[in-house]
This record gives structure tokens, C-alpha cells and sequence, in this order.
């Protein structure tokens, strides 16, 4: 079948050339419809149940898009010092330059839910050091400014542009990122004394477009040239080089182009594909050179040496290439968007890079090695000298690397537990960023605690805000404040009684007024209560949505019909599985007190928190699931069950040792980054593919273990060589990535490659040689 197959190809390689080159081109055509999305919810788990809530509360209760500024002294000075204050007001005088600003929140506009007036009442210039000063303690006694615009020590303010709802469409997100970007810059120009951050999702988009835009232009390019010439340096030929860097530009343009035409877009995850495909394709097209260069130096001739190539690797590169994909397919098991972007897009450039191969290699090679001396020259490394060591010293410690490397994989496989999963959204976005400067700073100042949110549906009209019904809200939120981790809950009943209070102070001071002419305290706080009749709450909420605060809207409290109810919980800084642990255990309250009613889920935060423990099962069961189906396709493709059960041994080690030792020295992982879990042993299981393919073909040609192995990797291992060094090479790079992600990819994946061939040339022979008993 091989030989047929061989032929067949060898005879019509030039046709089949011009047939792929003509496909590439179709294909190429396709990569200007590519586009790329950097929307967070790409990464969200479609299967969490919470997903679906948290948008329908969304929907009931919009909130604007914004960009925030926070200001900072360089001196360290209070925000209330006047270069601080003359710069928010510039922002102020200024915003509306940004496409889309309807208003802006600061300082400046700030009024208090239980007062009349604002804190600043009138012109900046008109007030003096002192003057400041006690603005400045006034507003450190307002629990509504402070943590919200003003930090505790009054060293940060945060000012807030408010967008319309023209700011949602795509074609204008990258104006108004462009018009905040420049308006920073002017604000920093005018007021050079003061630290200006600034920050937005728009913003956040815009930088993980451009962070993803840049690792991709420049590292993509890095990654191929220097695979290339890693290539030329260990075959002593620029002629080989070029007939790779054909190749991988051929797969690249088909893949590219193919995602553009099936209309899949590029987000944070998927970015990487490219240069993972770039790499499998240098992989792939090393197989097929290395035989062919070791015929040619053996004195064959050019189409002999090509048909032994194609002859001896066929089989091992057609079952590394179903692996591989497997291993890459079966990230759509994840509901994650982007991770099942990422495994079609690098399973569609496995299959072209397989394809071309054989359909375009071959053609380059016949041509090129009638024109390149250096193909048909015998010079190479010295790959025998170095197999025939590492045979050497495979036999004479053959009892300690089994025991060795048996003890080791025990020991890191106990290790696995301690790590652990923590999304962090800023992975994706490169740590000297504006952005990342912005949350940094923010987070020092202002400890700002983590705000739930639930809805209460009635699914009646008006039926939540009978006075029955916040009573129980009433009861509920004083029941949720004796938790230690709650801060504090705000709902529309703490809204009415603010707003009853209001509405009753005229009728105090027109009856009841102390001896000095002001009302008293006690007076006032009498009236802190929800009224008695649905008809008095109904009228104080049209009369307070006449005059209302836009921080602090009604529309944020109540839907428009008055029957879905929004509940604000702030919790004190949590883990995420501290957070996922409250969560449930408010939703057993709420449960518990209004059974009768549909509870909605409406906090990103939990959700994004149980995204790491939804996407890291995911990923493990894809994993096993790849890792059985992995199995089976060798079992199938060396026609041994036995030694498809026994490929188990290598392929899962890598992963294992080096994610047990992760756990041991660092512990904490980003959980798309248990993709490599998944992928890995698509990549590695190309070693143990062809070590076993050349070891059984020797040992039914009637060889004993030890010749066998020998034969095994004196045949595939300087092309396995070459192919874990560009691999681990390529990986390398992408530690100079902008982003987290990429970084704690590469450091996994290039031991994880590593140790792969370390483990095939050391521990598998000494597996063979005490459980090959087949033969």
C-alpha cells in the first residue's frame, strides 16, 4: 500500500504541485476577510448556567460603557491640592472630544444621594488652601464618594466619561479608544505635576487587539526565520531551507485564508494558532528531509532517495499527523469560543501541512536537489556518533533510568494537585501597558471590594415594590450584613426610605424645628422607613426619576415595569474560590427567603471566577478523551494493541512531570493554559509514533530489542531531533510575547517537548526491553 501510494505520488509530483499551489492561491484570497475579536466573553464557558443569566440581567438593567481617568500627584500630595483638582477640571472642560461622551462623573458634579447640594459650590479659583482642606475632610466623611471617586487617603480620584449607546458599535470604538488616548495626552502635557491613568474595555479591546496585532507581525516572522535557519545549520543546506519556508508559507496562506472564508474570528487565544501551525509544519517537512538527505549522502540518486523517503515515513507521519490533530481537536470539547477557535484553526493547519507535504514537498525537493549541491552532499551533523553514545549509555544504565525515571514520574504525578487555576483578565494584555498601570494604581489606593449582583423576578407588574415585599428585601439585607465577608447590600428598599426621609424633611421643618431653628437628627431619621402603601412608594419613585442623580439612577434598582428587582452585595476582597463559596451560599438565602421567585445571577465577576473551575474539568476531559482516542490510532496504526498500551507511558509523562513540577515551584496557573495539557500530547506523540513504527517494522523483520532500538533511532532520531529543537526554539520565543499567557505557555511547552525525546531515547527503550515480550 506504502509502495503505491509512494509511486503515485513521485509520478505525478509536478501536477500535484501545480495543484496545490493553485489551492493556495484560491485560499489566499480568504485572508483579507479575517478578523479579530477581542471581546472578553469569547472566554467565557458556555456552559456555565450563570452565562445566560448574567446577560438577561444585562439586558433588563444596561449599564453605559465609560472610561475611567484616575489622578494622582506626583508628590504624593492629597487629590485636593490645586494642580490635581486643575486637571480634573480640564477633563471636565474637555470630555466631550471623546466620540460619544454624554457626561462625566467627578468631583466637580458630584452630588450625595441624601443631600441638595453639590461638594464644590462654586469656581475652583475662588477657593483658598483652608477652603480645600475642609472640602477635603467632607468628602472623606461621604460613604458614597468615598471608594467610589475618592480613594481613603484622598490620594486618588477617579473621574468617569459616560458613553451613549453609539458607542457599542465597532465602527466607533476605535475612534473614541483614539480620542481618549488623545485627550490623556493633552491632560498629561497641561499638567505635567500629576500622574494621569486611564482606563476602559474599549480601551482594554483596543490594547489586547494591538498586543495580539504585534506578537503576531513580529514573532510570527521571528519564529519561521529562525526554525529556517535551524534547519540549514543541521542539514548544511540553504537549498533545504528554502523548500521548508515554501512549505510553511503555503500552510499558513491555505489555513489563514480558510479561517477567513469559514468566517472565524482571531481572539486572544486562537492569535497564538499561526505560530503553532508554523512550527507542526517544520515538524512534519523535517521527517521527510532527513531520509531523504540520508539516501542522497548513501550515494542514491534523487528520485530513489525520495521514493525511500516517502516509502519509510508514510505510515509514521500520516498516524503522527491524526494524532496531532486529535490532540488539538478535542479542545472543542471546551465551551470556551476562543479555545474552540484555537483547536479548529491548528487542527485545519495540521491537515494542510500534512497534505502539502506530501503533495508539494516532494516536488520542491526533486527540484531543488538538482540544482543544490549542499542537498546532495553528505555533510551533516553527526547524528550517529551521538545515537551510538546515547545507545552506550542507555545499555549500561539501563536498571538506573528505568527505576530513575519510574521514581520521578511517580513523585511529580503526587505533585499535580498543588497547582491551581486563577483567571486573570490581564494575562492577555501586556504588563507595561497604560491599561495595566491604570488597575495597578487603583488597586494600591483604592481597595475596592467586590460587588455582587442578583435579580429578583416577581414576573407581576409592580409587584416589587409593594411594601410587603421590600420589607422582606429590607429583612433579607440586614440578615446578609451579619456575614463577615459582606461589607454592605444596597436594594431599591434603602433607595425608598432615602427618598421618603427626603420628601418628609419640609413637613419636619414647617412642624417640629428645635429651639436653634435646625431639624433634628432624630427627627429625620424617624422617616428612614418604607411606606405603608404601594401608591405612596409608586409616586416618591416618579418624583425622584424627575430629579434623580445619573450615578445614582433608578434604572440601576427596578426595571421599567416595576416587577424585576436588583439586589447590589459588596463583599470584602475574596479568591475566586472564596468568592464561588459566598455566592452559593447567598443564593441559598435567597432561595430560602423568596422561593416563589426566579433568582437571576447577574455578577461577571462570579462568573468569570467559576469559569476556572468549568474550563480546567473541560480541558481534563478532553484531554482523557484525546489521550484514549490518541491510543487507539496507534493501536490501529502499528497493528498492536500491546504496543498502543504501551505508548501510554511516554506520551503522558511530559505533561505530568513538568506541570507536578509547576505546582511544586510556582502553583499557580491561568487555566487556558491547561491547554497544553490537551495539545501536548498531539506534539509529542510524533516521537513515540516514529520510534515505534521503525522499532516494530525491525523487530518482525526478525531483530532482537536492543538492534531494533538501535535501527529505531539511527532512522528517526536526527529528524527527531531537529524537529524538538525548532519546536522548543519556536516556543521559545513567544516568552517574548506581550502577554502573560504566551510567557507561561512557552515556559510549559518547551520541557514539555524537551523531556519528550529525553524520555523516548532513555526510559522507552528501557521500557521495551522488560515488557516487549510480543516477539
Amino acid at each position: 500500500m506504502n509502495e503505491k501510494i509512494t509511486s503515485k505520488l513521485i509520478i505525478n509530483h509536478k501536477m500535484l504541485f501545480v495543484f496545490s499551489l493553485l489551492v493556495t492561491l484560491v485560499l489566499a484570497f480568504g485572508i483579507s476577510r479575517n478578523n479579530f475579536n477581542t471581546s472578553i466573553t469569547q472566554l467565557l464557558s458556555k456552559s456555565d448556567p450563570y452565562l445566560s443569566e448574567v446577560e438577561l440581567l444585562s439586558q433588563q438593567f444596561p449599564s453605559p460603557l465609560q472610561i475611567f481617568f484616575a489622578f494622582t500627584d506626583k508628590q504624593g500630595a492629597s487629590v485636593f491640592s490645586p494642580n490635581v483638582l486643575n486637571a480634573i477640571e480640564d477633563l471636565h472642560n474637555n470630555f466631550s472630544s471623546v466620540t460619544s461622551a454624554t457626561r462625566l462623573s467627578s468631583l466637580f458634579d458630584y452630588r450625595s444621594p441624601e443631600q441638595t447640594g453639590s461638594l464644590f459650590t462654586q469656581d475652583l479659583n475662588n477657593y483658598d488652601l483652608a477652603q480645600l482642606q475642609q472640602l477635603e475632610q467632607a468628602a472623606l466623611q461621604d460613604p458614597y464618594l468615598v471608594g467610589s471617586l475618592l480613594s481613603t487617603d484622598a490620594k486618588l480620584s477617579l473621574a468617569i466619561i459616560n458613553l451613549g449607546p453609539n458607542s457599542s458599535l465597532d465602527s466607533q470604538r476605535m475612534t473614541i479608544a483614539d480620542n481618549a488616548t488623545a485627550l490623556k495626552l493633552r491632560l498629561e502635557e497641561n499638567h505635567p505635576s500629576v500622574n494621569i491613568y486611564f482606563s476602559s474595555d474599549i480601551l482594554l479591546q483596543q490594547t489586547s487587539y494591538d498586543d495580539m496585532f504585534r506578537d503576531l507581525s513580529t514573532l510570527l516572522p521571528i519564529i519561521i526565520l529562525i526554525c529556517v535557519l535551524c534547519i540549514c545549520f543541521c542539514f548544511r543546506s540553504l537549498g533545504l531551507g528554502i523548500c521548508i519556508l515554501i512549505h510553511i508559507c503555503f500552510t499558513l496562506v491555505c489555513v489563514i485564508g480558510l479561517v477567513g472564508f469559514l468566517g472565524i474570528e482571531l481572539n486572544e487565544i486562537s492569535i497564538i494558532a499561526p505560530m503553532i501551525v508554523s512550527i507542526i509544519a517544520i515538524a512534519n517537512s523535517v521527517h521527510l528531509i532527513s531520509l531523504f538527505k540520508q539516501d542522497l549522502g548513501n550515494g542514491a540518486t534523487v528520485d530513489k532517495a525520495i521514493r525511500f523517503s516517502l516509502s519509510e515515513n508514510l505510515r509514521p507521519i500520516s498516524l503522527a499527523a491524526i494524532t496531532t490533530v486529535i490532540g488539538f481537536a478535542s479542545l472543542n470539547l471546551c465551551s470556551s469560543p476562543a479555545i474552540q477557535d484555537f483547536g479548529t484553526i491548528v487542527s485545519l493547519g495540521i491537515c494542510f501541512a500534512y497534505m502539502l507535504s506530501l503533495l508539494a514537498l516532494p516536488s520542491l525537493l526533486i527540484a531543488f536537489a538538482k540544482r543544490f549541491n549542499s542537498i546532495r552532499s553528505s555533510s551533516t551533523m553527526p547524528w550517529q556518533a551521538m545515537i551510538d553514545r546515547i545507545l552506550s549509555f542507555v545499555s549500561k544504565a539501563d536498571r538506573q533510568l528505568f527505576w530513575g525515571f519510574s521514581l520521578f514520574a511517580i513523585f511529580t504525578l503526587a505533585l499535580l494537585p498543588l497547582n491551581k487555576t486563577d483567571f486573570n483578565r490581564f494575562d492577555f494584555i501586556d504588563s507595561e501597558s497604560e491599561i495595566r498601570q491604570y488597575y495597578d494604581v487603583v488597586s494600591k489606593h483604592m481597595n475596592r471590594d467586590r460587588v455582587l449582583s442578583y435579580g429578583l423576578n416577581t414576573e407581576l407588574i409592580d409587584a416589587a415594590i409593594e411594601p410587603e415585599f421590600l420589607a422582606r428585601v429590607e429583612a433579607f439585607s440586614a440578615m446578609l450584613l451579619a456575614d463577615p465577608q459582606i461589607t454592605s447590600v444596597n436594594s431599591l428598599a434603602d433607595v425608598v426610605k432615602t427618598i421618603h426621609q427626603f420628601q418628609n424633611r419640609q413637613k419636619i421643618q414647617n412642624q417640629q424645628l428645635s429651639q436653634d431653628g435646625q431639624v433634628r437628627v432624630d427627627q429625620v431619621q424617624n422617616f428612614y422607613t418604607l411606606p405603608n402603601d404601594i401608591n405612596t412608594i409608586a409616586e416618591h419613585l416618579n418624583n425622584y426619576e424627575l430629579l434623580q442623580n445619573p450615578d445614582f439612577a433608578l434604572e440601576n434598582f427596578i426595571n421599567d415595569d416595576f416587577s424585576l428587582l436588583k439586589i447590589f452585595i459588596s463583599a470584602a476582597p475574596l479568591s475566586n474560590q472564596q468568592l464561588i463559596i459566598l455566592d452559593e451560599r447567598i443564593n441559598q438565602k435567597l432561595s430560602a427567603a423568596f422561593p416563589e421567585l426566579q433568582i437571576l445571577q447577574g455578577s461577571w465577576s462570579v462568573l468569570f471566577a467559576r469559569m476556572n473551575q468549568l474550563i480546567t474539568v473541560e480541558l481534563l476531559q478532553g484531554y482523557t478523551l484525546s489521550l484514549a482516542l490518541i491510543t487507539l490510532c496507534i493501536m490501529l496504526g502499528l497493528g498492536s494493541v500491546y504496543f498502543g498500551l504501551l505508548s501510554i507511558i511516554p506520551n503522558i509523562l511530559p505533561a505530568t512531570i513538568v506541570f507536578g513540577l509547576w505546582g511544586l515551584f510556582v502553583g499557580q496557573l491561568d487555566p487556558f493554559v491547561l491547554m497544553l495539557f490537551s495539545i501536548s500530547i498531539g506534539l509529542i506523540v510524533d516521537d513515540t509514533v516514529h520510534i515505534l513504527c521503525h522499532y516494530l517494522s525491525a523487530r518482525k523483520c526478525g531483530a532482537n530489542q536492543d538492534d531494533s532500538f538501535k535501527q529505531a533511532l539511527s532512522s528517526a532520531g536526527p529528524a527527531l531531533a531537529i524537529t524538538t529543537g525548532v519546536i522548543a526554539l519556536g516556543t521559545t520565543i513567544l516568552i517574548g510575547a506581550n502577554t502573560l499567557y504566551f510567557q507561561q505557555a512557552a515556559k510549559l511547552l518547551v520541557p514539555i517537548v524537551v523531556l519528550a525525546l529525553v524520555l523516548d531515547s532513555l526510559y522507552l527503550p528501557t521500557i521495551l526491553k522488560r515488557f516487549d515480550n510480543k516477539f
